[in-house]
């Protein structure tokens, strides 16, 4: 099974994300004609998919290209037999 780190700019992320989206929720709910009143949860969720997009977007353009990781790879094996025999 693999494990999947949450690191605090994706924690970050999805906080700011899910505040976006409640607030949105909660102010459409607040300006409902229904009664009883009702939030749309579509514009909540689209808001907070909007915001995530947003800050991934600006943390992805902010980190220099040399420190991008990359997955360790191991060298090739050297050969000291003639080149072609290995």
């Amino acid at each position: 099974m693999t494990e999947f780190a949450i690191t605090p700019g994706l924690l970050l992320t999805l906080l700011v994300s899910a505040a976006a989206a409640i607030t949105v929720y909660l102010d459409t709910r607040r300006r409902s004609s229904d009664i009883p009143p009702r939030g749309d949860l579509y514009m909540a969720i689209t808001a907070a998919a909007a915001v995530a997009a947003v800050l991934v977007s600006l943390g992805l353009t902010s980190v220099p290209p040399g420190t991008a990781q990359t997955p360790a790879v191991a060298p090739a094996p050297a050969c000291s037999s003639p080149p072609g025999s290995c």
